[in-house]
């Protein structure tokens, strides 16, 4: 494990030595987990943000060309979301086809 040496300021290190001890772990401990919970919700941010932003370059391409649309009655950010389902092998009518499956069986619920 490596070693590292950061500047925190002193009001900063107060609080986690005495989470530490409160907790009874290691002012390291705390600091790992800390670095650790970052780095994990900074990756699931930028992955919803280029998720979010594909879904908002669909819905604007489908908007622009509506009389093109194959399946209207599936939404750009639908299709995408029945990509995500999809197997590797699944044509687009395939996943437009299951979106509208399961659309009539919630609606027979």
């Amino acid at each position: 494990m490596a070693k590292v040496n950061v500047y925190i300021p002193d009001d900063l290190l107060e609080q986690v030595d005495v989470d530490a001890l409160a907790m009874g772990r290691s002012r390291s401990s705390i600091v790992q987990e800390a670095l650790a919970g970052y780095v994990a919700t900074r990756g699931e941010a930028e992955r919803r943000s280029r998720v979010e932003g594909a879904i908002e370059i669909a819905d604007r391409v489908a908007a622009i060309w509506p009389e093109h649309d194959a399946a209207p009655a599936v939404s750009a950010s639908d299709f995408l979301v029945g990509l995500r389902h999809a197997t590797d092998g699944d044509s687009d009518a395939e996943v437009v086809r299951r979106i509208l499956e399961e659309r009539a069986g919630e609606d027979d619920e």
